[in-house]
């Protein structure tokens, strides 16, 4: 499951990256807590509610286009089945505010979630993470954040 080929190529690398849990080059990471969490937590149940209007008329500008949903400027590409609460969804948005190009990641699964904002400004990529899990009741995670340049 990935839809990272359908972000534009700025946003590939740092995004792959974040997926495989490597090391981003001007960024860097601290342990979540519960503000950042929740912000995070947030942000993906933002985007998974974009998934959700998927052949939804009057809220989906990409009527039959399963897995595309387009709305008041966004562009979602999805795989995965949001009605299993055991099953996993990986979304990205893609976008553009005030002339600033912006692209979000997200990764649902029964265990936890992974967030990444990046935004182009003119080559300089600002990029804001989350990977959070629970693990043996537990949450736990890590935040990461920094500029890259392409």
């Amino acid at each position: 499951m990935s839809v990272i080929q359908q972000l534009p190529r700025w946003a590939q690398a740092p995004t792959q990256k974040f997926v495989d849990k490597a090391k981003i080059d001007g960024t860097e990471t601290r342990p979540l807590d519960q503000d950042s969490f929740d912000q995070s937590l947030s942000h993906a149940a933002g985007v998974m509610l974009m998934c959700s209007n998927d052949e939804i008329p009057g809220e989906d500008q990409a009527m039959g286009q399963p897995g595309l949903v387009k709305r008041n400027g966004a562009t979602v590409h999805f795989e995965g089945d949001l009605s299993d609460s055991r099953g996993q969804v990986e979304a990205i948005v893609l976008g553009r505010r005030k002339g600033v190009e912006y692209v979000s990641y997200v990764h649902s699964r029964p265990n936890g979630f992974s967030s990444l904002k990046l935004v182009n400004d003119e080559g300089s990529i600002e990029l804001n993470g989350t990977q959070a899990q629970r693990k043996s009741g537990a949450l736990q995670g890590y935040l990461l954040a920094g500029t890259v340049y392409e």
